[in-house]
């Protein structure tokens, strides 16, 4: 019997599992209605569903791969644990002091979000560490005592320990985590020492506090997954997604919960990374439209834009994470009137609960799907080949009363939508681009999610952009990125230091405990599948911010070549460089990974394919009248078959667009390369 891996993602208004063969990259695709109320229900149905799908038995499951937003939705909603803060003397108020950073520049009554700590639940503590490491004041255990059991009596369910420079002397916050263990086993603790050994007080409080909050969370989600996964006979480990793209067992993503903090985008941008190296195309912007929202990513080079710098809900984190511009526009985005009489999409979502009104499953509010069942983009037949009920009446009654309050009419209003939509896409993939340095032009847009290859076409002729990628299974594409990641850990830490009083020997002296850190966080994986990635975050001396410099051919790179790609990569993200400014070392960083290998991917056929045909569609540009388009089927495509627009491409999973003035090519792993 095959080994399979399963991938899934969990959206906003669709939960999306496949079931991918290692022998043979045969794909099986479902999806199933996100449970909002209990995520892993919607999960364990959608698997369930796709393995019977697959005729694949428990025991041929070899991995569980999960890009989840648990994490996500616990920092937006606040639901979260209780947590207490324990910390130096004098630096309780550290979360709100932050960095004097306002929401809204000019909005004199914009609030910044409440700490996830209250201040009655920070408890400070004598003892204090130098800025050279070496001890000022001893740790005072009797306090460190006192605050625990303050913590418990006010039912805390997490402690975060954060000490000043820690990350240099971790003894004290060691110390006080086993005081804490001792009286109070049952609370799980997150010291900074471990969660984010880097300078920067307030982003090592603020990331640390915020992993303690998410930890309990987390950590019952997995349980119980991995508790219903067993009962199944899926004796295979569950592996969460990160928000750096990689996987992690779940033991290890339970005590670093703030690591899967934006693990929902990660799948499709790593999907997207490796289409991109499929077909040869080293610049690609990845477009993810989903139910509630969309995520995009530039990939230049081959390499995705990376940042430590993020942040949900207003809660900054620090963590490695793909360098993803989201913004509130899905298929579920509701389109409403605002008090000028003009129309608006988003950002509030009708989601899977109630959904669009033409589901007819109690929404009444008219979305962007409403809009697309009425033009005749999205067809009820397609829909319910996936089980989904989708009633045209229904969405032109609530595309009606929106367009009463605007005055518009039916098409108006539909049109409306869609003009809306793109203007929010092309917004975005400027942010990622033009506003970045980055011409559109040079790269090819590759769209999915249940609504990316809807709007793609007509992005891409407002950038300017030449080719649009439609990938294979696009509605699932995100949960194919789970099933297609590298396994990877990420250590880092600080050592801020002038460059010139480096040499090579004392570079890799500092690396060694890295390396051997991310060496063991691989655990028993093949020393010879092992990949260890090293850079260095440096910048100029009296800067506040650094740039990450790769270390690709470490240890033939020598510090004058490292200062050289330095002084370069300033240049080219800042527009100057000067090579006679003094450098700094802040932070080393060291990323072990073990690639994944899977064979070319082909998606199962789920019966017959069938022929393009005629259809009725009320353009989404130009008269009211109807217009003839082809209805594609994707799965009735050969290798090398084309088609030109206008045409509709369905597949089981997604609907595209090809407009008029564009054609399409199928190529032979199953996507569509479409181009004006």
């Amino acid at each position: 019997m095959s080994r399979v891996r399963v991938g899934i993602d969990v959206g906003g208004t669709f939960t999306d599992v496949v079931v991918l063969d290692e022998h043979d990259g045969a794909l099986t695709i479902h999806k199933v209605l996100t449970t909002p109320d209990d995520p892993s229900r919607g999960v364990l149905a959608g698997l369930d569903e796709a393995l019977r799908a697959a005729g694949c038995a428990a025991a041929a499951v070899r991995s569980v791969l999960h890009g989840t937003t648990i994490a996500t939705n616990a920092l937006i909603e606040r639901r979260g644990a209780r947590t207490a803060l324990l910390t130096t003397q004098g630096f309780g108020d550290v979360l709100e002091i932050g960095r004097q950073i306002r929401p809204a520049l000019f909005d004199w009554f914009a609030d910044k979000p409440e700490p996830l700590v209250p201040r009655r639940w920070r408890f400070e503590v004598a003892e204090r560490v130098r800025a050279d490491g070496r001890v000022e004041a001893p740790l005072d255990e009797a306090a460190v005592e006192r605050a625990v059991r303050q913590a418990v009596d006010a039912d805390v369910e997490a402690l975060a320990i954060v000490f000043l420079f820690s990350f240099l002397h971790p003894e004290h916050e060691e110390r006080a985590a086993a005081v804490a263990t001792r009286l109070a086993p049952h609370l799980p603790v997150s010291l900074s020492c471990r969660v984010l050994p880097e300078y920067r007080e307030y982003e090592r409080t603020a990331t640390t506090v915020a992993n303690a909050y998410l930890t309990p969370v987390v950590g019952r989600y997995v349980a119980n997954l991995e508790r219903a996964l067993a009962e199944r006979g899926l004796a295979a480990r569950l592996h969460l997604l990160q928000s750096s793209g990689g996987l992690a067992d779940a033991a290890v993503a339970r005590e670093q919960a703030v690591a899967t903090a934006l693990s929902g985008p990660a799948g499709g941008v790593t999907a997207a990374l490796a289409l991109g190296k499929a077909l040869g195309r080293a610049n690609v912007i990845s477009m993810d439209v989903g139910g509630t929202s969309c995520d995009i990513c530039l990939i230049a080079d081959g390499r995705p834009a990376w940042t430590v710098e993020g942040g949900v809900a207003g809660v900054p984190l620090r963590v490695p994470m793909l360098d993803v511009h989201s913004i509130g526009a899905g298929g579920g985005s509701i389109v409403w009137v605002d008090g000028g009489g003009a129309l608006r999409l988003g950002p509030r979502s009708a989601g899977a609960t109630p959904g669009p009104a033409c589901y007819a499953r109690g929404g009444t509010d008219a979305t962007l799907t409403d809009a697309h069942v009425w033009l005749g983009t999205v067809r009820p037949e397609v829909l319910a080949d996936k089980g989904i009920s989708a009633d045209p009446a229904l969405a032109e009654a609530a595309l009606g009363r929106v367009g009463a309050r605007a005055s518009l009419d039916l098409a108006a209003t539909a049109r409306g939508a869609l003009r809306l939509m793109q203007h929010h896409l092309v917004q975005g993939i400027y942010a990622v681009s033009v506003a970045r340095g980055h011409d559109p032009r040079d790269f090819a847009l590759v769209a999915f999610g249940g609504a990316g290859p809807l709007h793609a076409c007509g992005v891409a002729a407002e950038l300017g952009m030449r080719e649009v990628v439609f990938p294979l299974a696009p509605g699932v594409f995100s949960a194919l990125g789970a099933a297609l990641a590298d396994t990877r850990y990420d250590v880092v830490q600080s050592h801020v230091r002038r460059w010139s009083d480096l040499d090579h020997a004392a570079l890799a002296a500092l690396f060694t405990p890295l390396d051997a850190a991310a060496t063991a966080r691989l655990g028993e994986a093949p020393a010879e599948a092992r990949v260890l990635e090293r850079s260095l975050d440096l910048r100029y001396v009296g800067q506040s911010f650094e740039l990450n410099v790769a270390l690709d051919d470490w240890p033939r790179a020598t510090p004058d070549e490292i200062a050289a790609r330095f002084h370069a990569l300033h240049a080219e993200t800042w527009g100057y460089s000067d090579p006679s400014e003094p450098v700094q070392l802040v932070n080393l960083r060291v990323t072990g990974r073990v690639p994944s290998h899977v064979p070319a991917v082909r998606l199962r056929a789920a019966g017959e394919a069938r022929r393009a045909k005629a259809v009725r569609v009320r353009a989404p540009e130009g008269a009211a009248a109807e217009e003839t388009w082809a209805l594609v089927h994707r799965l009735g495509l050969a290798a090398g078959e084309r088609f030109a627009g206008p045409a509709l491409v369905v597949d089981p999973s997604a609907t595209g667009i090809v407009p008029a003035g564009w054609q399409a090519v199928a190529d032979a792993m199953g996507s569509l390369l479409v181009t004006r």
